[in-house]
């Protein structure tokens, strides 16, 4: 009989330990087909055009007092073919932190804080080649390596980042970033700097973003623009004006870009639709018009205009 009670209280300590933490497994997976335009981009299945098809390891555990340790492993992968990009683990966000009243630390790989402020109609989707934070409107990668990032809370709509990551490498400074941000109702108001970033862009020494936003409620209007220290004033500003706004059963996207780039500017005109069949599976098509400036795009003469476009479905789990 002691025997027992000492198993059943064994047993319930331990499930009282598992309830104070949580672990949780989620993703997306997206793929669909996809014409970049130009004379040399075939028909082809690609992955990842309206979200990042991945998979997340996520969880937390309450430490008491209001402390709770956080931990976040994810990965994305193609899936169209399976493969992940350098075929490693945690190639999206992989990091372990704290989190309380007095904000959130993290540690590892989490997102650049001039890439988390930036305001635009679809982030690094739509067409590949046209979409806004990863072609036309400079961000500094979006993800940091070596990372130690803290978040405060927000107080009346204010709220910050601040972020050190060290090189690792000799003679070469570490990457230092910081972002505000203040949110209200319908309008929201972003800025964001980055210090050597170098080892991105040759030559360029920081970069400052601002963005802002403003909810209609018939439609979200957003605007980013950036400039480049220490680059050539006729390359170094980028900008993005989109919009936002619910149409039937999902959502219209569109988004004007322009990116300097030496004696001409970069234009990309870009949207689409997204069709939500459910809370977590959305059938979607984009639609790109894109003229470089100086080098042709796949294939095509320099300052010629190409059209792309795609369908694709994702579902969330």
């Amino acid at each position: 009989m002691k025997k027992t009670l000492i198993a059943l209280a064994a047993v319930a300590a331990t499930s009282a330990a598992f309830a104070q933490s949580s672990v949780t497994l989620s993703g997306t997976v997206d793929v669909g087909l996809e014409d970049r335009g130009g004379r040399v981009s075939p028909l082809e299945m690609t992955s990842s055009r309206l979200g990042t098809s991945n998979w997340t390891i996520s969880g937390t555990e309450d430490l008491g007092g209001g402390l709770k340790a956080i931990f976040k492993v994810s990965t994305s992968f193609d899936a169209s073919n399976g493969t992940t990009a350098g075929n490693v683990l945690g190639n999206n966000d992989m990091f372990v932190g704290l989190q309380g009243g007095f904000g959130t630390l993290k540690l590892g790989r989490s997102f650049n804080p001039t890439f988390f402020y930036a305001l635009t109609a679809n982030s690094t989707k739509g067409v590949t080649g046209y979409s806004t934070r990863n072609n036309t409107l400079f961000t500094n990668a979006v993800y940091v390596d070596n990372q130690v990032l803290y978040q405060t809370p927000t107080f009346g709509g204010f709220s910050g980042q601040i972020s050190y990551a060290p090189s690792e490498a000799a003679g070469v400074n570490a990457h230092r970033a910081f972002g505000v941000s203040y949110a209200n109702g319908p309008v929201a108001v972003n800025f964001a700097y980055s210090k050597n970033v170098g080892q991105v862009e040759p030559g360029m020494t920081s970069l400052r973003l601002f963005a802002a936003s403003y909810n209609f409620g018939v439609a979200k209007l957003l605007f980013s623009y950036n400039d480049r220290a220490n680059v050539a004033s006729n390359g170094d500003n980028d900008w993005a004006l989109g919009v936002t706004a619910p149409v039937g059963p999902g959502e219209l996207w569109a988004s004007v870009d322009a990116s300097e780039a030496g004696a001409g500017t970069t234009r990309v005109i870009h949207g689409g639709y997204k069709y939500f069949l459910s809370k977590r599976t959305t059938a979607y098509v984009n639609l790109g018009r894109k003229k470089n400036a100086q080098v042709g795009f796949n294939g095509s003469p320099a300052d010629k205009a190409i059209t792309g476009w795609g369908v694709g479905l994702a579902h969330n789990f």
